[in-house]
């Protein structure tokens, strides 16, 4: 190694001009610090570059894909639960007949109240009272007979297989027939179409 330096040295001397010998070690360091920086700046850096990128590309397409393989195995999940709401609102609209419907369920009603020996006096619908996703469809309904007969309509009502409720009920003009007490039997029948119509929010500002 002394003998490589010195040989080193003396090309130095005899090529340049003759320097002092830590000048003379500085440009050996330099020369060979020279061929490793070209190596650093011309592959090393533009490689560690790459390299560095396409990790973090490789990292970003592993994180989708855990994703997706967690969205896919909660796919049955979701399925099963959009199934179960399915099945619930199909049974909470069938209580609620479309528009399509509420004709014969008017004169099912206007039959239980026949079946039970009801003289039907009036039987109005009223205009619809529209509300969020359905509609109240009133009933105004007078009839006559007796107090039983007026209850086993009302439970009769109350068994079909769409909603019915009944309000305002008032009972007048009681008279005395072949042994029975007869009624005049005022009420509302409500039913409920069902029209998936979200009413528009009012502004609770006056103007």
């Amino acid at each position: 190694m002394k003998k490589s330096n010195a040989a080193f040295e003396q090309f130095i001397d005899k090529k340049y001009l003759p320097l002092e010998p830590k000048y003379k070690a500085a440009i050996a360091i330099l020369l060979l610090l020279i061929p490793v920086l070209l190596f650093y700046f011309l592959s090393f850096q533009p490689n560690a570059t790459q390299i560095s990128s396409l990790k973090k590309q490789k990292e970003g397409l592993e994180k989708e894909i855990a994703a997706l393989r967690v969205q896919q195995s909660n796919i049955p999940r979701l399925q099963k639960e959009l199934a179960e709401t399915e099945k619930i609102f199909n049974e909470a609209a069938v209580l609620l007949p479309k528009e399509k419907e509420i004709p014969q369920l008017l004169k099912d009603i206007s039959a239980l109240g026949q079946e039970a020996d009801l003289e039907f006096l009036t039987f109005k619908p009223l205009p619809d009272v529209p509300k969020d996703f359905y509609a109240e469809i009133p009933i105004s309904i007078n009839v006559r007979g007796p107090y039983h007969n007026m209850g086993s309509f009302l439970d009769r009502v109350s068994k079909l297989g769409r909603i019915v409720t009944v309000s305002n009920i008032n009972m007048t003009a009681p008279t005395k027939d072949k042994g029975e007490m007869l009624l005049n039997s005022d009420c509302t029948l409500v039913t409920y179409r069902f029209t998936n119509v979200e009413l528009p929010k009012q502004d609770g500002k006056k103007k």
